[in-house]
């Protein structure tokens, strides 16, 4: 539960301020405390009633060569993976930050044994990784460390099979995961093959020899990492930038100072914006409070003990960004992450503002 300010009783003044006035007063009084999350004055209204989040993937959706399935929540998300991974011929290859799931790590390890090459690559300064990590050795599974270091991690979280199907996104492979609110995509066409091509990187990264497929041409799907590029942040400011009409943005953590600007100007050219944040995530209160003042909605996600995981921004009703990467300085220039953009695609936004618009309302306040 979030602290709430208990101010003194007065007696009542003989002008009320306008409401607007006394609002903003408020947001600026509660981002001046540090101890308080600020927020936006609610709208007058919210949209219609949002209907549940879903609990269901989503329809395949043919973008170009690609084809794109929603995965939202890890409940979702986990039987595809488990699905993909028992019907795989030749390769199953992951990275993975938080794995803890013995289910997955009982999938790969009944692929190894049918003769189907697993390469698994993980995180080693995460406990519950180095312990999955050691299980899946144990059974014969070739698995690498990411070389981490000290102020960066690899916080990917992808699976290939048979180079031909991907699902990214930002679910870890945790034990709690599947309460998280995040999403993945299932993922076929160009946009496999390049995301094969990261993780081929990755193992070179690894100090393993490997063939790095060239990138292909995908005017539709855009894959974007960092570490040793910084393809992630670009990205994101231009969705925030393009938008003319809406930007919603569910975010685990926002710290970034050039992306709150970007999205308080939104906000002035006349873009109907709602940011959704985490309520663990304290770091986000400056900025929070922030974009309040600027007259930003801004919300706290209303848990009943999971996380607002996501990293997703939907700008239009067009275009998408989602992924791993949280929206600050780590995220952005120094952890290894990797996100995807949706270029183009109403039936794509269309599902995940629906994730938004669930959240939104569950956390009116």
């Amino acid at each position: 539960m979030l602290p709430v300010n208990r101010w003194p009783t007065r007696r009542p003044a003989p002008r009320r301020l306008p409401r607007g006035v006394l609002c903003l007063l408020l947001s600026t009084c509660l981002a001046a405390c540090g101890g308080v999350r600020a927020a936006a004055p609610p709208p007058a209204t919210d949209p219609a009633p949002a209907a549940a989040y879903p609990a269901t993937a989503g329809p395949s959706v043919a973008l170009g060569a690609d084809t794109v399935r929603i995965l939202p929540r890890g409940s979702t998300a986990f039987p595809v993976i488990s699905s993909l991974i028992a019907s795989a011929h030749s390769s199953v290859h992951v990275e993975m930050y938080e794995f803890g799931r013995t289910d997955l790590a009982t999938a790969l390890i009944d692929a190894h044994r049918r003769g189907v090459t697993v390469t698994v690559i993980v995180d080693p300064s995460v406990d519950v990784t180095r312990a999955t990590a050691a299980a899946l050795r144990g059974a014969g599974v070739d698995v690498l460390d990411y070389p981490v270091r000290k102020g960066m991690i690899d916080h990917v979280k992808l699976v290939v099979v048979d180079r031909q199907v991907a699902v990214v996104g930002g679910i870890n492979w945790g034990a709690t995961s599947d309460l998280n609110h995040d999403v993945d995509a299932e993922i076929t066409g160009p946009a496999a093959t390049n995301l094969e091509a990261v993780f081929a990187g990755d193992v070179v990264t690894c100090g393993r020899e490997a063939a790095e497929p060239a990138p292909v041409s995908d005017a539709q799907l855009l894959v974007a990492s960092t570490l040793p590029g910084a393809d992630i942040r670009p990205l994101a400011l231009q969705l925030i930038d393009s938008a003319r009409s809406t930007l919603d943005l569910e975010l685990y953590v926002l710290t970034d100072s050039g992306i709150v600007h970007a999205v308080e100007q939104a906000q002035v050219r006349g873009v109907r914006v709602r940011v959704l944040l985490d309520p663990s995530e304290r770091p986000s209160d400056g900025p929070a409070a922030a974009l309040a003042s600027a007259g930003v909605d801004v919300r706290v996600y209303r848990s009943s003990g999971e996380k607002l995981h996501a990293k997703l921004g939907v700008a239009d009703g067009r275009q998408a960004l989602f992924g791993s990467a949280n929206w600050t300085a780590g995220g952005f220039e120094r952890n290894h992450e990797l996100d995807v953009l949706v270029v183009d695609s109403p039936a794509i936004a269309a599902e995940l503002t629906t994730m938004v618009d669930a959240d939104w309302t569950a956390s009116r306040p």
